[in-house]
């Protein structure tokens, strides 16, 4: 008798959601996919991303639809790529249809935390395991290095660039600070934020400038800085135990520091999304589990980040703010 095949779904076929298809075309897994976006235009390059891809005889069929009325039965595995502001209501609409096993959230998962605790309680209720795809917990540097900063003193991790989205990227580096240092409680200082609101590239959205700072209860420390003013290239630096990486992303190249003087030069490799989801997916369908982040560890940062931009943006538009729009 055969095996049956596993079902995956993607919501929203856009920028990231295309790569997640094209990522699965790598998978070793028997499987069918739907891809649904309301956006024919989204579709359309989801379909032309794919088939850019070596055909894979593991994947029975790939469909594309409009909305989600069509969806009925079961999936193992649902990516959802859409916009922070809409995908609660995604997600319920989701799960009113149909049955999921396991959920990939894009980031920001949500705008809100009652959004945030609401579809946890609602994910617990029908026990559906749900991770967050903040994916340089898979990087394999990242991954080497926490074996020396999990046991360190205190870490220090520097962001320094220009136009790089301090507020929709700020999940990924409180994400690495805790993945390399090992702790979940982090205090957000907002006072050195740009008092200006900017606009995203994203319509609709909002973007932040200036200097965040973080801290962890054992000394670690994160500092994002997004200067507005100036076109300063994308650095990000890593400390602890008398060393210093600093990451080249855009050049592959990490330089080490020992002490401030350079010790030696290494390739750095930032993997694409469309090199992951296959192995992610395919581990998660095998084990019932991942190395991404999990919703509920991911949910003590958002609540902090979420507060904190909200506590900036209340002040600077001096009014209040509960909804942060941002994704």
């Amino acid at each position: 008798m055969n095996k049956p095949y596993f079902r995956l779904l993607i919501i929203g076929a856009g920028q990231l959601g295309s790569r997640h298809l094209q990522g699965l075309s790598k998978i070793n897994n028997d499987i069918e996919i739907v891809v649904v976006d309301p956006n024919r235009d989204a579709l359309e390059l989801a379909n032309n991303r794919y088939e850019e891809m070596p055909s894979n005889s593991h994947i029975h069929s790939v469909d594309y639809h409009q909305g989600t009325l069509g969806l009925v039965g079961k999936f193992d595995l649902a990516i959802i790529a859409t916009h922070a502001d809409i995908r609660r209501k995604v997600i319920e609409t989701l799960l009113d249809k149909v049955q999921v096993n396991y959920l990939i959230l894009e980031k920001v998962v949500f705008q809100s935390i009652k959004d945030f605790e609401d579809i946890m309680q609602v994910l617990l209720v029908k026990k559906i395991k749900a991770w967050v795809n903040c994916p340089r917990r898979l990087y394999p540097f990242f991954r080497k290095i926490r074996e020396e900063t999990i046991l360190s003193d205190a870490i220090k991790i520097c962001v320094n660039g220009s136009g790089w989205g301090l507020a929709s990227n700020a999940i990924h580096m409180l994400d690495l600070l805790t993945f390399l240092s090992g702790q979940t409680e982090i205090n957000l200082d907002i006072a050195k934020l740009d008092n200006e609101v900017y606009k995203s590239k994203r319509d609709g959205f909002i973007e932040l400038g200036g200097k965040l700072h973080a801290e962890t209860g054992r000394g670690d420390l994160l500092e994002l800085v997004d200067d507005k003013k100036k076109e300063i290239r994308f650095q990000l630096s890593i400390e602890f135990n008398g060393k210093r990486l600093d990451i080249n992303q855009q050049q592959g190249l990490i330089s080490i520091y020992l002490n401030d003087t350079i010790k030696s030069e290494k390739p750095f490799h930032m993997p694409l999304q469309s090199e992951m989801t296959a192995g992610v997916v395919g581990h998660i369908l095998e084990n019932g589990n991942s190395t991404l982040t999990p919703l509920n560890e991911s949910y003590l940062l958002h609540r902090t980040m979420l507060n904190a931009f909200n506590h900036h943006l209340s002040g600077t538009l001096n009014k209040s703010v509960t909804i942060c729009p941002i994704t």
